[in-house]
């Protein structure tokens, strides 16, 4: 038998024998008050037998105040036996406690030791696990294709990391976000590996118009999240603040601490204060990156030998077709295209003199030998545009930049690349300024590829829950 159950026993038996007694007494009095007072007549003459005869004692005063402490004091043992049973029980059981080198827990929160910004601990905490066995057992397939994607960025991203002081592995937040694929877009008009929404794109320098989308260059998009996840860092102290974040905003993150009051991601995540997305994206990218530190552990493949560059790149001027480069070099155009995800058209963007074109490995050369041999006409577009722009426009007193690219249906950063000039320069008046030929500028918000739909985020934009188990 347990100490429980022998608490429990011996703890009852005295209770119950106080109560036993206790009823038992006020029976025996209820019934020989009753007899006295049928024997006798007068309550004289029964309060004379109650004297008489001390085997009546239980009715006097006296006798009523022991009965009352004896149940007291059976009571009191009986409670006493239970709590000291019921504790060595308790005693006995298993109770799990974080490592103390990762939390410490205080009065109501658990805090993370400070660690250096170019280190990433994956925290022990079971929404990291769980999140690893749905990785590697239930989506183990879709994981591992994720994985394939990444060779042809990861390592190059991880080197821009490290130049930034950040842990290498911070790459690995791609994964979750868009899978490594650079032609993912959300629901909240995120695009690119990154997934950066209009407004963060341009906030860290990702050019947006009709000829590009540099949200989906992906060494550009790479260094801009770099910087933007340092920032994060600075501003909250911990890789599991900035990375909560960077998925719903520093508004969000520091609204969410100030208003409870909370001081750790973990903390904020058990009291619900932030999104549902949120709580489960920074264990999710925790249980990416335990994956892939040690992916043989979890039937992965790692296969580094093809973790290499399978481009190169090469400067060429504005305005060049990826139909005339592919037939210079033997390339299909479609091949040139998935290289140079950033384009929007199939032409180079007019107004560059120098722009970076990532071809396969191998090719540079024979471009660069027929660009010297057939120079092609810098910043000619892939076709034109309805109704005739003129080549060129005389400053006029009042005229601004964005008036100009306005009234003439083009872009202010083409307009300012064609000219070599600043978007916020000033302008001169009686110069001649250079026009790029196109049709209206789109907003950066809907700018997508002619080359077909463009496809959502199947990893970091989705709503998917914890899994339950």
């Amino acid at each position: 038998m347990d100490s429980c159950s022998q608490a429990i026993l011996f703890g009852i038996f005295p209770l119950a024998k106080g109560a036993f007694s206790n009823s038992f007494r006020a029976h025996r009095r209820q019934f020989l008050s009753s007899r006295i007072t049928k024997h006798t007549g007068s309550p004289g003459q029964k309060r004379l037998v109650i004297s008489r005869h001390r085997f009546y004692s239980p009715f006097m005063p006296g006798e009523k105040k022991k009965s009352h402490k004896r149940l007291q004091l059976w009571i009191e043992a009986g409670t006493l036996v239970l709590l000291g049973g019921c504790g060595a029980f308790y005693s006995q059981q298993e109770v799990f406690i974080y490592s103390a080198w990762r939390f410490w827990h205080g009065k109501t929160t658990f805090i993370e030791r400070p660690a250096p910004k170019c280190e990433l601990a994956i925290p022990e905490h079971p929404a990291v696990d769980s999140w690893v066995s749905w990785f590697s057992e239930k989506n183990h397939n879709g994981f591992q294709i994720q994985l394939d994607r990444a060779r042809f960025y990861a390592v190059p991203a991880q080197e821009i990391f490290m130049r930034r002081g950040l842990p290498k592995d911070l790459v690995y937040v791609a994964l979750i976000e868009s899978g490594f694929s650079p032609a993912a877009r959300s629901h909240a008009k995120a695009s690119g590996i990154w997934q950066f929404i209009p407004m963060t794109g341009s906030r860290f320098g990702l050019a947006q118009n009709k000829w590009i989308d540099e949200r989906r260059h992906p060494m550009k998009a790479a260094k801009a999240a770099a910087d933007y996840l340092s920032l994060l860092f600075n501003q909250f102290g911990s890789w599991s603040l900035a990375l909560a974040a960077y998925n719903a905003g520093e508004n969000t993150v520091q609204g969410a601490l100030d208003k409870s009051g909370l001081n750790t991601f973990w903390d904020l995540m058990e009291k619900g204060s932030l999104p549902a997305e949120t709580r489960d994206y920074v264990p999710k990218v925790f249980a990416a990156v335990k994956i892939t530190r040690n992916p043989d552990l979890y039937g992965f493949r790692p296969d580094s030998e093809r973790l290499i560059a399978l481009n190169e790149t090469v400067l060429v001027p504005g305005g060049l077709k990826l139909s005339w480069v592919g037939k210079q070099i033997g390339v299909p155009e479609k091949l040139l295209e998935k290289s140079n995800p950033e384009l929007c058209q199939s032409i180079t963007p007019p107004g560059y003199s120098k722009y970076e074109l990532r071809l396969p490995i191998g090719t540079g050369d024979d471009l660069l030998t027929a660009l010297a041999r057939h120079p092609p006409q810098e910043g000619k577009p892939v076709r034109k545009a309805s109704g005739s722009s003129p080549a060129s426009y005389r400053v006029k007193s009042g005229d601004t930049l964005s008036g100009i690219a306005e009234r003439h249906r083009c872009s202010v950063t083409a307009l300012a690349a064609i000219n070599g000039m600043k978007r916020s320069q000033p302008l001169k008046v009686g110069r001649t300024l250079k026009l790029p030929a196109g049709g209206p500028t789109q907003p950066p918000s809907k700018v997508q590829s002619k080359r077909g739909k463009v496809s959502r985020s199947t990893s970091g934009s989705s709503r998917k829950s914890l899994p339950n188990g």
